[in-house]
């Protein structure tokens, strides 16, 4: 007998038998179907949590920060807008942007008029790490950090509390005794990848080296590096501290005078939790299908007896115990492979469903994974072979006298 015989036999078998194949073939399908969703549940809980974390914490940016010393009550490090120059220098090629960043607050003045705002002395690379847009005019540029321009990137709030419904690109204002140019202002209500509206209304931008130079803040700010590929963020995180350290020397200790950490530190945990529950609720279905599979064995155990005379006969005519083993095993796997495709069938619904659902209350798209499909088929095939020697090979060792005298 060939292959095609034994496929034959196997889907006679279950067509004959449809009430018993299904009875028998419930566990797989349920235990199936429930892997196929708690693959999809898991995965799409990871993804719609790390696109939410990504958010805050983008997994390609880390931050330096000059050291402090609480003994002597000084800033160890020293940065200042010429260590930006060299690292871009010496590490450009890995870094997309790199953007110093020092908060302040102040007052903002026009015509009599005040208004308290956060203010963030940066570089034009700023606008690229948060994700910030411009309504009206530009954001800083190059050409304002080399000319030391006292220009100045609104809120729209502030700009809207100073200026009322007046156009301000172009206007000047006073802030601390100083005059800037308005050169842009930021949409209204605008939400950036990183700020809340809140943030963005009531903030001013400046160039840092107005701050370094005017009001001499040379060692004030942190360094937000982004970059080019998440998988080198090691590799340049090193290459920086050892720029920084070359350029400033070390404490007396030994150590950096710079503190590195990536805004995404700790995030890897959602992936530990991931596997937790994938082991934990894929144990759970894996007994299922356990139980499943001892369902197979036992209605295999029943086709033997049922089959002996057929057994009995096909031995006599020259069929070897390779010959009915083989047959055995095989109608083992397609019964299990049959019941394994209604399974994902009923787990790509099942699937769906879980999306409409959840589309109710989350903004998420996912599709079921290709490799869980894959993963299911395998595994119900290796239950049905791990099920199917023993009944096999129970028949394959029938006396054909006897089975042929079986009644």
């Amino acid at each position: 007998m060939n292959f095609f015989e034994y496929l034959r036999l196997a889907l006679t078998e279950i067509f004959n038998n449809k009430a018993r194949t299904f009875l028998t073939l419930i566990g797989i399908i349920i235990g199936i179907a429930t892997v196929i969703l708690i693959i999809f549940i898991i995965q799409g809980a990871e993804t719609y949590i790390m696109n939410e974390l990504t958010q805050i914490a983008p997994l390609d940016l880390f931050q330096v920060h000059n050291k402090y010393n609480s003994d002597t009550n000084r800033w160890v490090g020293q940065m200042t807008y010429k260590d930006i120059q060299a690292i871009k220098e010496k590490s450009g090629d890995n870094i997309k942007a790199l953007a110093p960043r020092y908060n302040s607050s102040g007052k903002i003045r026009y015509e009599g008029k005040e208004e308290n705002f956060n203010m963030i002395s940066t570089t034009p690379d700023f606008q690229e790490i948060y994700g910030l847009k411009t309504e009206n005019g530009r954001f800083l540029s190059q050409i304002d950090l080399e000319n030391f321009n006292n220009v100045i990137v609104l809120g729209y709030e502030t700009a809207e509390n100073i200026f009322n419904k007046q156009n301000p690109i172009g206007e000047k204002v006073n802030i601390e005794g100083m005059t800037f140019e308005v050169i842009g202002v930021l949409p209204k209500d605008y939400e950036s990848p990183l700020f809340p509206v809140t943030i963005n209304n009531n903030r001013g931008f400046i160039p840092i080296t107005v701050l370094e130079r005017f009001y001499n803040a040379q060692n004030r700010f942190s360094l937000i590096v982004k970059v080019k590929d998440r998988n080198n963020i090691t590799m340049v995180k090193n290459n920086v501290e050892n720029i920084l350290n070359n350029r400033h020397g070390l404490t007396n200790n030994g150590q950096s005078k710079f503190h590195l950490y990536e805004m995404a530190n700790g995030i890897e945990m959602v992936s530990i939790v991931k596997i937790g529950l994938m082991v934990l609720l894929g144990g759970v279905a894996s007994i299922t299908l356990l139980v499943a599979g001892i369902g197979i064995m036992n209605i295999m155990l029943v086709i033997v007896a049922e089959r002996t005379r057929e057994i009995g006969l096909r031995k006599a005519l020259g069929a070897t115990k390779r010959n009915i083993l083989s047959q055995f095993i095989i109608e083992s796997i397609i019964l299990c492979i049959f019941g394994g495709i209604i399974g994902i069938i009923l787990g790509y619904f099942s699937c769906h469903l879980a999306m409409n659902i959840a589309r109710n209350y989350i903004n998420i798209n996912l599709t079921v994974p290709i490799w869980s499909i894959i993963v299911s088929l395998i595994f119900t095939s290796g239950v049905g072979l791990f099920f199917g020697i023993y009944p096999g090979a129970k028949a394959s060792k029938l006396d054909p006298i006897e089975a042929l005298n079986y009644e």
